[in-house]
């Protein structure tokens, strides 16, 4: 890996700024939508603060591939405190999207496409409720119940979401559920201190978070819908704005990072073919709100690595 980052280095320096600007946008942010007295001024605040976080979940997925910083400690201790502004613990969103690399377009992730003995129905209210937000609202309820009470997160009535039921798998799973309860205590306290010195009110901080989870999670499968069932080339690499490369740190570049997933994200453009048909970003955005389409492709078989 040394040989690797020697020759696509990461951007220790360029990581921490755009660190350090969400950081302080999305506190900066919180205290205005609490101090606004506007409705237009609080929808402002609504949307530069879901815009603020594209990029803070860019850098946390940097972070679960250990590439937010070259110094392994530095990485771990960005990226938990990114994940705190995602009010989810860090070593929960690593365990979850470590499972997706192995187990990309299998059944397990298969919001895009039914099959022709399930029900359309279902399968178009599931994906509807994950894009309008409810996948990030169920990953917040876990963390206040991983405090509370562990054992109700892997009751039944979660066992729909994939992520809860990823977090049991592999040889790992009891320290990183372990870790996931410690990290949820400290991302509790974060917020309820935040509210006292920042003095946020709840309804502008919901209305805020909230608009949030529309806009993260409306989008988070756009870059895996309709493309092949193929563990690792089940991505698109998507074509988007250049003025939107510092929003989204390439992460439209998906294929390249599935195939090269120990890339810094400022160096994936060298893996994307130049004669490679390329489709936008927005446009299968559109086509995955239309609801899955039939299928009798066949799942890939897991990878154990």
């Amino acid at each position: 890996m040394d040989n690797l980052h020697d020759r696509y280095p990461i951007p220790n320096r360029l990581n921490i700024t755009l660190f350090l600007v969400c950081a302080i946008a999305h506190v900066f942010l919180l205290w205005a939508g609490s101090q606004t007295t506007t409705w237009y001024g609080l929808l402002l605040c609504c949307f530069l603060f879901a815009i603020t976080l594209i990029p803070v979940y860019s850098l946390l997925h940097e972070a679960e591939h250990g590439v937010l910083h070259s110094n392994a400690k530095w990485n771990y201790a960005l990226g938990f405190y990114l994940s705190l502004l995602f009010l989810v613990p860090f070593s929960f969103f690593r365990k979850c999207h470590l499972n997706h690399h192995k187990h990309n377009r299998t059944d397990y992730e298969m919001w895009d496409l039914y099959y022709e003995h399930q029900r359309k129905w279902l399968k178009h209210g599931y994906l509807y409720l994950v894009m309008v937000g409810m996948e990030w609202v169920i990953m917040v309820v876990g963390t206040l119940l991983f405090c509370i009470q562990p054992s109700v997160v892997f009751s039944r009535v979660f066992s729909w979401n994939k992520e809860i039921r990823g977090l049991i798998m592999g040889s790992d799973a009891d320290r990183v559920l372990r870790n996931i309860r410690l990290e949820s205590y400290v991302v509790i306290i974060s917020q309820v201190i935040l509210f006292f010195v920042l003095d946020l009110h709840l309804k502008q901080y919901s209305l805020m978070y909230l608009t949030h989870a529309f806009v993260w999670s409306s989008q988070n499968y756009v870059n895996h819908a309709f493309s092949p069932r193929d563990i690792i080339n089940g991505a698109h690499n998507h074509k988007l704005s250049p003025l939107l490369k510092y929003v989204y740190l390439n992460f439209n570049l998906h294929l390249a990072h599935h195939q090269n997933p120990r890339i810094p994200w400022i160096h994936l453009g060298n893996f994307v073919k130049e004669d490679q048909k390329r489709i936008s970003f927005l446009k299968n955005y559109i086509r995955l709100w239309k609801g899955p389409v039939l299928t009798r492709e066949s799942s890939p078989v897991p990878t154990n690595e």
